[in-house]
């Protein structure tokens, strides 16, 4: 059986006598005089219950601060984490990206989640999610030149970001070039109506964005001609001599520079077959414009 002390309450005249007690015995530490100080186990019993209830009263006033402190604590950690979650529930709750990455003349199909494909063409990278659970399908042309086949979803728009042009549609085909050795990003239709930066697109148009002044400018192309690099194949659809040569560059690692900055302006249209091979590509070329070319390793020079 636990051995349990009850506490006494005292009036004032007790209290004095215990407290003198206490007094007398710290002045003159002797033995105990019960004349003086009372009985001794009467006393030992007083003083222990008032340390008791002191000490009660102490640690009463320490639990409930402490109760106060924890519940204090716990309000602001749950604040913090909800202020936390909310500041970057981007971060939190967005769903993993994918990213995909092709090398120079590789052609690789991608598959969305929502049954949308996109074909990426060489030196290129997409970035996606997994699944599509914002209001928009959300994708990221980082680099290179893509086609999108999408899925028809009114109520989920698809967007597309390349360098800083957006491109918004339901359900429709349209071809993206965005390459960072281009000065120009282009995007053009094949199927349904495309929205570029609030400038809207119908098959066999493209919109041209100049990256150092931001200029949108709208033509009529042939999709065809544009896609064409889905076959592989080599196309350049009233092109200048400037971005024919940097696709030349691109496909086959060499360097080309001109004798006369005016055949940059030059304007090209052509399509090379998957077998022709680069000097097949600029015999045609010259030809064709009237100019000639020098070989010197991986470097071409194109001269009058």
């Amino acid at each position: 059986m636990k051995n349990t002390t009850m506490h006494k309450h005292y009036n004032e005249a007790d209290e004095a006598r215990i407290s003198k007690a206490i007094d007398d015995f710290k002045e003159s530490p002797v033995g105990w005089n019960e004349e003086k100080m009372g009985p001794a186990p009467a006393i030992k019993n007083a003083v222990l219950n008032r340390l008791l209830a002191s000490i009660d009263r102490k640690q009463s006033r320490t639990i409930v601060f402490k109760k106060i402190m924890t519940a204090a604590a716990s309000v602001v950690l749950v604040m913090g984490l909800v202020w936390l979650c909310l500041s970057y529930k981007n971060s939190f709750f967005a769903p993993a990206n994918i990213i995909v990455k092709t090398k120079r003349n590789e052609v690789k199909k991608v598959l969305l989640s929502d049954g949308s494909i996109v074909w990426l063409n060489g030196n290129s990278t997409l970035s996606y999610p997994e699944t599509f659970n914002e209001a928009k399908r959300k994708v990221d042309l980082i680099e290179g030149e893509a086609f999108f086949d999408i899925h028809h979803n009114a109520k989920q728009p698809f967007q597309v970001k390349a360098g800083k042009t957006l491109t918004n549609v339901l359900g429709t085909a349209f071809n993206i070039s965005s390459y960072a050795w281009l000065n120009k990003i282009s995007v053009t239709v094949a199927r349904g109506k495309v929205a570029v930066n609030n400038a809207l697109l119908l098959p066999n148009q493209q919109l041209l964005y100049t990256k150092a002044s931001g200029k949108l400018e709208r033509k009529n192309v042939t999709a065809a001609y544009v896609t064409s690099w889905m076959k592989r194949e080599l196309s350049f659809n009233d092109e200048d001599f400037k971005t024919v040569a940097a696709k030349i560059e691109d496909k086959f690692n060499v360097k080309i520079s001109f004798a006369n900055r005016n055949m940059l302006r030059m304007r090209i249209t052509a399509k090379f077959e998957t077998t022709d091979n680069l000097n097949e590509i600029l015999d045609a070329l010259s030809m064709t414009m009237g100019l000639n070319y020098k070989v010197n390793n991986h470097h071409i020079l194109i001269t009058h």
